[in-house]
């Protein structure tokens, strides 16, 4: 509690009896203006950092949930992502192994071809062979 100009006036008069004006205006001097109990104790620094820190794992925990909640709406879209990706890879193995399928027919009908090509060129070389 702040001391009035009374009580100050009180322990002047009291402290220049005891060690005389020129010290009792010294030690009164030392005094805040606003009295001591401007000043935080310790209990006051230590009720503070409490407060404080309560705040702060308030906001940490607060951050950690928006973080985990961000990133599992990433993981989501990756997930989601992955599904397309796999949809793709799946539409090119099916067009590859048609076009192996397409390849190879077209191969096989070449090779007929070619042979029976052959064969009529062969036969009609045979026929037109002098004997």
């Amino acid at each position: 509690m702040a001391l009035t100009e009374q009580q100050r006036t009180t322990i002047y008069n009291s402290l220049a009896d005891t060690v005389g004006p020129q010290e009792a205006e010294f030690l009164m001097a030392q005094q805040p203006p606003g009295g001591w109990e401007q000043f935080a104790t310790k209990q006051d620094l230590h009720t503070a950092f409490v407060e404080l820190n309560a705040k702060i794992d308030v906001g940490f925990a607060q951050l950690r949930e928006q973080l985990a909640e961000q990133f599992a709406a990433i993981e989501t879209r990756f997930a989601a992502i992955d599904t397309r990706f796999a949809a793709i890879d799946t539409r090119f193995a099916e067009l590859s192994d048609r076009r192996a399928k397409d390849i190879w027919g077209f191969v096989a009908a070449v090779t007929v071809m070619t042979v029976s090509v052959c064969g009529s060129v062969f036969m009609a070389a045979w026929q037109f062979a002098p004997s």
